[in-house]
């Protein structure tokens, strides 16, 4: 049976975050930036909101009309949330494909290992797919446990809750074995140039559960690190001494979030950066190891005679 070495796998994320530091900042900060520039769009409308809310402390006890333009504002504010999460799901297509590309094509030139092309289209229709079918899986997991509660109900209320909280757990188990089981067609895309859903399903026959392990120890490292760059972070910045005064500017903490930050913008841009390269290690670590576990299982392949499973780049 074909296998793959999960140590060689995340060493592989270390050894990219070792040789190209930048990359992995650059993309960081990518993925980010969606979320940097819708903070700094819809706080301040966020202020404007809150400042504009009708102060059910005057007037006779009525219900109180939404002040004119608020409505409009709330609608922008919506607007702009969704353009954020919209672009930050082609920031991470982009970026998840930048990270297979890095792993599968090293040798490929290219700014970043990031391009726009059929590589970012097949990652991106991968990702939607899996994201869409494990929502419908747990909305109906959801509906499963509420229907066993309410029908053990009379059985008694300890009796319905374990019985939910049982089957829950199985769902989650079998979610993250689901998980695991698909996570090689986005990279197999990248690897084969196509959208990759059989051969990616196949190359995981057999290895659900080391790619199920294999993740859950990347989540586990990147807590590690996690936990230690912010301590570090905070504890430089709170060394530094910003000031934290305007923060409950006029009652409004949106206003007083916006100028706190006008106040420390040196320290808001340390953090933002900060940020970035905590994110970019930490996308680095979840991607690179599932590319290298691809290249690795097809390696091992057989040899394949037809064109449409034949990957048209070498082995690395």
């Amino acid at each position: 049976m074909k296998r793959f070495s999960i140590g060689a796998s995340i060493g592989d994320g270390f050894g990219l975050i070792r040789r190209r530091p930048l990359t992995v900042f650059v993309w960081g900060l990518l993925i980010l930036a969606p979320t940097f520039a819708a903070l700094g769009l819809m706080l301040p409308a966020m202020g404007e909101l809150f400042a504009g809310m009708p102060d059910h402390d005057v007037g006779q006890g009525g219900p109180s009309a939404l002040p004119e333009g608020m409505v409009a504002q709330m609608m922008q504010f919506q607007m702009g949330s969704l353009l954020a999460n919209f672009g930050q799901y082609l920031m991470m297509a982009l970026v998840y494909t930048a990270v297979f590309r890095a792993v599968l094509r090293p040798d490929e030139s290219s700014f970043f290992s990031l391009r726009v092309g059929m590589d970012e289209l097949r990652v991106a229709v991968a990702g939607l797919a899996i994201g869409l079918g494990v929502y419908v899986v747990m909305i109906l997991g959801l509906l499963v446990c509420l229907a066993l509660g309410f029908a053990l109900w009379q059985q008694g209320a300890a009796a319905a809750l374990w019985t939910a909280g049982i089957v829950g757990g199985l769902l989650f188990l079998t979610v993250l074995w689901g998980l695991a089981r698909l996570s090689l067609i986005a990279p197999a895309s990248v690897l084969y140039r196509d959208f990759a859903f059989v051969q990616g399903w196949k190359l995981a026959a057999g290895k659900a559960w080391s790619l199920l392990g294999m993740m859950l120890l990347i989540y586990m490292l990147f807590l590690a690190v996690y936990i230690v760059a912010v301590i570090a972070v905070v504890s430089a910045i709170s060394a530094a001494g910003p000031t934290w005064s305007g923060v409950g500017h006029a009652g409004n903490p949106f206003e007083g979030m916006g100028a706190w930050m006008n106040a420390n913008w040196p320290w808001v841009v340390v953090g933002g950066l900060a940020a970035a390269a905590i994110y970019g290690v930490f996308m680095t670590l979840m991607i690179a190891p599932f590319a290298s576990a691809c290249r690795q299982l097809d390696r091992t392949s057989e040899p394949q005679t037809g064109p449409e499973t034949a990957s048209p780049e070498p082995a690395l």
